[in-house]
C-alpha cells in the first residue's frame, strides 16, 4: 500500500480546496493511504469527517516525511487557474474536477437547525453574510480602477471601501439576515485553536441557510462547499488581480464559488457597482 503526505500552504479557504486532491486520487487508487498537514486549526473536525483522508497533522505537530512514499507540498495559488486544479495538478491527478466537498458533522447541524427554525417559520429566505465584509470590499468607477491610482492607503484604487452596513439595512427588511464569521479586525487565521469548535459551528449554521453574500473568502468558500448559493462582490478580486490588479493583471482570475461549482448557484457581481446597484442586484438574485 502506498503512501503520501500532503503538506497545504496557504489559509482556511486554501485548507478547504486540498480536499480535492485527496478525493480525486482516492478515485485514482483506491488503496493509497493519504495523510494531511494542515496550517490551521479551524477546519480540522470537518477534515476529519472525510473519508479519503487518513490523518491529519495540526501545525503544532511534528511529520516523519521519510515514512511516506510521496510527498507532496501544495503552491501558492496563481489565480489563472482555479486552486483546486492547480492543486490536484501538482499532486499528480490525472482526471481534475474543481469542486470540492465540506461535511459538517450530524450533531453539529442538529444543534443549529433546532435554532434556525424561528427563521424558516416566518416565511423569509435565511441569508448569511460576511462579518468582516467591509475589508474584503472596495469602492471604485471604472474609470478609478482603469487609472489605477490609489488615493489613499490600503483602501484601492477608489480611496474608499463599501458601505456595509447601508447594505445590510437595506436586505434587512425582506430577508433573515444572519452575520457569521468574525467581526472587522479580527483575523480567524490568528485565533487559532479555539476556533475549531466555532468553525465547525459556522459551517452547520451555512448549511442551513439559503445565500451567503460577502467578499471573496474563507467564509465565501466554506458556504459554497456545504452546498449554500453565494453571492460575492468582484470589487476585492479585481483591485487584487483584476486586469489592472495591484498583485497580479489577469483577464479573468479564476476565484470564487463560481469556477469550482459553476454559475447557476453562485454570482461574482460586477465590480464597478455602486452599493446601491449591489443591493437591486442580490434582491433580484435571491428574489422574495
Amino acid at each position: 500500500m502506498s503512501s503520501i503526505l500532503i503538506k497545504v500552504t496557504g489559509f482556511i479557504g486554501d485548507t478547504l480546496f486540498s480536499t480535492s486532491v485527496a478525493r480525486q486520487l482516492k478515485k485514482e487508487d483506491r488503496n493509497l493511504l493519504i495523510d494531511y498537514k494542515i496550517p490551521v486549526y479551524q477546519p480540522y473536525e470537518i477534515l476529519q469527517l472525510d473519508n479519503s483522508i487518513n490523518r491529519i497533522f495540526l501545525p503544532n505537530e511534528d511529520v516523519d516525511e521519510s515514512m511516506y512514499d510521496k510527498v507532496y507540498t501544495l503552491p501558492s495559488c496563481t489565480q489563472v487557474e482555479p486552486p483546486t486544479i492547480q492543486y490536484q495538478k501538482s499532486c499528480g491527478v490525472k482526471d481534475v474536477d474543481p469542486k470540492y466537498e465540506v461535511k459538517v458533522p450530524l450533531e453539529a447541524v442538529d444543534v443549529v437547525s433546532d435554532m434556525m427554525k424561528p427563521y424558516r417559520n416566518n416565511g423569509k429566505k435565511i441569508v448569511a453574510w460576511q462579518g468582516n465584509w467591509e475589508e474584503k470590499s472596495f469602492r471604485f468607477t471604472q474609470d478609478e480602477y482603469r487609472i489605477g491610482k490609489n488615493h489613499l492607503p490600503d483602501l484601492g484604487y477608489g480611496g474608499r471601501r463599501r458601505n456595509i452596513k447601508y447594505i445590510i439595512d437595506e436586505l434587512t427588511p425582506y430577508y433573515n439576515m444572519i452575520m457569521v464569521g468574525f467581526p472587522p479586525g479580527i483575523r480567524q487565521s490568528e485565533v487559532g485553536l479555539l476556533t475549531t469548535g466555532i468553525y465547525t459551528h459556522t459551517a452547520a449554521i451555512l448549511s442551513q441557510c439559503d445565500f451567503m453574500i460577502g467578499g471573496e473568502s474563507g467564509l465565501i468558500n466554506l458556504a459554497a462547499g456545504v452546498g449554500t448559493k453565494t453571492i460575492i462582490t468582484g470589487d476585492y478580486v479585481h483591485q487584487l488581480y483584476g486586469w489592472n490588479g495591484v498583485i497580479r493583471k489577469l483577464k479573468e482570475p479564476k476565484l470564487g464559488p463560481e469556477f469550482y461549482f459553476g454559475k447557476e448557484n453562485h454570482v461574482s457581481l460586477n465590480p464597478y457597482f455602486t452599493d446601491d446597484e449591489v443591493i437591486i442586484e442580490i434582491r433580484n438574485i435571491i428574489g422574495n
